[in-house]
């Protein structure tokens, strides 16, 4: 009897050594993609390409929040990279961008995102600080 007593919790305490170890592959999995979604400008121009499909797909609800995930992320945690690629764009896709995403922002409050972005280097100098 003592035998199996032994044997049922040595077998409980490697499942749930497996199965944390599952839990952490996970957390490491989206720590990843977090990490990958603010480091853009690794790829700049991946990153112009995905600007300009934000601003061609603003009219569409489920497209816009999608991409306002990653660049309020990307504002919030790295925002001379967001800075940087915006002030590639000519004025009225810059207004576009900042009405579409800095003035109606789904995840982050407003005045968190200003914050961070008057916190970049160049902020100044781009269109988004008039």
């Amino acid at each position: 009897m003592r035998a199996l007593v032994v044997c049922l919790t040595l077998l409980s305490c490697f499942s749930l050594a497996f199965a944390n170890q599952d839990i952490n592959t996970q957390k490491l999995q989206s720590q990843k993609q977090f990490i990958s979604n603010i480091n853009q400008c690794s790829n700049p121009a991946q990153l112009e390409q995905f600007i300009q499909n934000a601003l061609v797909n603003v009219s569409n609800h489920e497209k816009r929040a999608q991409h306002a995930a990653l660049l309020e992320e990307l504002i919030k945690y790295n925002p001379s990279c967001f800075v940087a690629s915006v002030k590639k764009l000519d004025p009225k896709s810059c207004e576009k961008m900042e009405e579409s995403y800095l003035s109606e922002p789904f995840f982050y409050p407003r005045e968190d995102l200003r914050a961070s972005l008057a916190s970049a280097k160049n902020y100044k100098a781009s269109c988004l600080a008039s």
